[in-house]
């Protein structure tokens, strides 16, 4: 597009070159006082919103906000999280007076307003989230962004968003406008392309469920958009953390996971370093009942040109576009996601999408946590054949509780870092018994505690015992050990079971035919 007279991306109509391309000095006066009252009308509404009578409200948004996300993929005093919540509770979540915080300041305002700020407002109120596509990069301007949903083509002005952000990567922002600009209302993830059509898919499939339920006809998005917002959101978070994600749509999308594992000299330290860095964002951190230390993860980010400072002050002495929703008074700008840390006592492990990225994560853990781990690393490469929450819907169970305890199996075995070849076996395990015996299910913990204790020793991991499970699940020692050998009678599983295991024997012509018990 540089250097040609096509249209700009935009959509204006005018050619590149005499549109977002072209080079400006400075910007006009009138759009100087412009950001100027943007800047202002955010700190009014910051500081409107956190007045002690909207308390009780801004509760209620939390718990609503935070109850629908994963409780896995986030902690409820996470900087971002937080921040997002606030500017959904601003625009979005309506108050015990049955308006939003932004159409009660709009009435309640305690200071006058000037003309920029109430045309500024009016606009806002309008305002709703919605999924972006970039479609340009403009270097040290901002971005060209394409709303997949209603097709407007709008023009981003954000530096620091064009120095992080890609061309194609899929973002859920809300724009505001700012007299001829438009600026992101607060900080946010960056998808890659491939999350685009599964998420238009689970919007569009939503939005016909949403209006079914109200038994009218389905009509625009922005009433979807306001009522829905909090939940599309945790949709996105989830997917944006998680890159084992795969699409199992019509498309036949398909996303190859890498992985690089490395042993642990000291996951204290790792752990403490992970907490305090700007690269990491802790999404998950597991206990046992006695608090012991069991696993936890980390989205890794991509770099970032972080803004210190008070939200409403200006990004540079060029006065661009600047600033979010305030909430936190702490980082922002738009973070890619790169890839997941999994820390364990015995291992750290970074997951990422390409084999580019897990080159970059390999250097990462080599020059970066050099004194907490060990020289040699395990390195894996493989395609997912199947999303691993899929593994238990690949079974047709004889009883819904069966399913139930295959479910919690392989979130056991996942959260102990087992892989996911490992999680098939255990849930064939449990499949294969179910099939025979039958039993009767009157406690689930039950039964998930012996089939991973069971698989454990299958798989040769003597540091799992019976009483860490009986204590996380809350049920009897004797009981796991009853249950246990009611599956290796049944099934009589043996050392090295080829049917389950993913081991080995060492030794050559070892047949395995030693009993577990």
């Amino acid at each position: 597009m540089p250097g040609t007279k096509q249209s700009c991306p935009c959509g204006s109509g005018k050619p590149y070159e005499k549109c977002c391309g072209e080079s400006k000095v400075c910007c006009s006066l009138d759009q100087v006082r412009w950001r100027r009252a943007g800047r202002e009308l955010r700190r009014k509404l910051g500081e409107f919103a956190d007045q002690p009578s909207f308390a009780w409200d801004a509760a209620r948004a939390q718990d609503m906000y935070l109850g629908c996300m994963d409780q896995n993929l986030m902690l409820h005093d996470d900087d971002f999280t937080m921040e997002r919540c606030f500017e959904w509770f601003i625009f979005d979540f309506y108050i015990s007076k049955g308006s939003t915080i932004i159409e009660t300041f709009r009435e309640e305002c305690p200071h006058p307003l000037s003309n920029y700020e109430n045309i500024l407002i009016k606009d806002w109120a309008r305002s709703r989230i919605s999924l972006y596509e970039v479609q340009m990069v403009l270097p040290g301007k901002g971005l060209v962004i394409k709303d997949l949903l209603s097709r407007k083509k709008v023009m981003v002005h954000d530096i620091n968003a064009a120095a992080e952000i890609k061309a194609g990567s899929i973002l859920l922002m809300r724009v505001l406008k700012v007299g001829e600009e438009y600026e992101f209302s607060t900080s946010g993830l960056a998808l890659p392309d491939w999350c685009k059509e599964p998420l238009l898919k689970k919007l569009r499939q939503d939005r016909l469920d949403y209006y079914s339920k109200k038994m009218t006809s389905v009509r625009g998005w922005g009433a979807y958009l306001k009522e829905r917002s909090h939940k599309i959101n945790a949709w996105v978070m989830e997917l944006g953390t998680d890159n084992t994600w795969i699409s199992n749509d019509s498309t036949g999308l398909k996303r190859e996971q890498y992985k690089i594992m490395f042993a642990l000299k000291d996951w204290r330290e790792l752990l403490t370093f992970i907490k305090q860095s700007d690269a990491f964002i802790i999404t998950q951190e597991l206990r046992d009942r006695t608090g012991a230390f069991e696993r936890a993860s980390a989205a890794w980010l991509g770099e970032s040109r972080w803004i210190s400072g008070k939200w409403e002050e200006e990004t540079s002495m060029k006065g661009e576009a600047g600033g979010k929703i305030p909430g936190n008074g702490g980082k922002s700008g738009l973070r890619r996601v790169l890839g997941n840390f999994i820390l364990t006592p015995r291992y750290v492990m970074i997951t990422a999408g390409s084999p580019g990225l897990l080159s970059a994560g390999k250097k990462l853990l080599i020059t970066g946590f050099k004194e907490f781990i060990e020289e040699s690393a395990d390195e894996i490469h493989f395609q997912a054949d199947a999303p691993a929450k899929k593994i238990v819907e690949t079974y047709h169970w004889p009883e819904q509780g069966y399913a139930v305890v295959a479910a919690s199996v392989r979130e056991g075995l996942e959260a102990r870092g087992f892989d996911a070849k490992q999680q098939r076996g255990a849930v064939k395990l449990w499949f294969d018994y179910c099939s025979k015996e039958r039993p009767a299910i009157r406690k689930t913990a039950v039964w998930a505690a012996a089939v991973i204790y069971a698989f454990a020793r299958l798989e040769m991991d003597k540091e799992l015992k019976q009483k860490d499970l009986a204590e996380q699940y809350g049920v009897a020692s004797p009981t796991i050990s009853l249950k246990f050998r009611l599956l290796c009678r049944s099934l009589e599983l043996v050392t090295y079971d080829m049917r389950y295991s993913t081991k080995r024997p060492s030794q050559r012509g070892y047949r395995g035919h030693n009993l577990l018990i």
